[in-house]
């Protein structure tokens, strides 16, 4: 299965998207070393041999000199391509099912908002948070309702009051721009 990473490139307002095949960088091995000499790592340890010389002691064991590294020179070591190949795609996979994401879900609300939209707002946030999400609570302010930051921590207050049976911990408000928010973790 073959998978692929996009990567955007800003060149002049514009966005192009470059597509790169395989994650799995491109093995740079026997003939393709273009180095005159080599840093060999073997069994017996490191040693720096001319490029040609580390080739044919590859070619005698009837394995491949794969470039690992590029540094000056360059380190190789004699291996099976296929084999290490596959290893580095196990290594891969197993780093991608290590990856834990963490998926945050965002309730919005206004200073102006009524006891029974709050309440449904907490409804939601308690189902969030029972199906292990972060739950990000924010306050618009609008227009000259910024001045009036003590109303829109008031209702934060309240709000984590009456998640807090659910919450492990939580952050502080913070207001960004016109927006006073709080993490909450489950």
């Amino acid at each position: 299965m073959n998978e692929y990473k996009i990567t955007t490139i800003n060149v002049d307002y514009c966005e192009f998207h470059v597509w790169r095949e395989k994650i799995i960088k491109k093995l740079i091995m026997n003939d393709a070393i273009q180095s005159k000499e080599v840093r060999l790592v073997s069994e017996s340890g490191q040693q720096v041999l001319p490029t040609i010389q580390a080739l044919n002691m590859a070619i005698e064991r009837g394995l491949d000199l794969i470039q690992i590294t590029e540094s000056d020179p360059p380190v190789c070591k004699i291996l099976d391509a296929g084999k290490y190949k596959y290893e580095l795609q196990k290594k891969e996979k197993q780093n991608k099912q290590n990856q834990k994401t963490i998926e945050t879900k965002e309730i919005r609300m206004s200073i102006t908002i009524d006891e029974n939209d709050f309440q449904t707002k907490v409804r939601s946030a308690e189902s969030f948070l029972t199906k292990g999400y972060y739950v990000k609570v924010s306050v618009r302010f609008r227009g000259r309702e910024i001045t009036h930051i003590k109303i829109g921590e008031e209702i934060l207050t309240n709000f984590c009051q009456e998640v807090s049976h659910l919450v492990t911990s939580k952050t502080n408000a913070t207001l960004q721009g016109n927006m006073l928010s709080i993490l909450l973790k489950p």
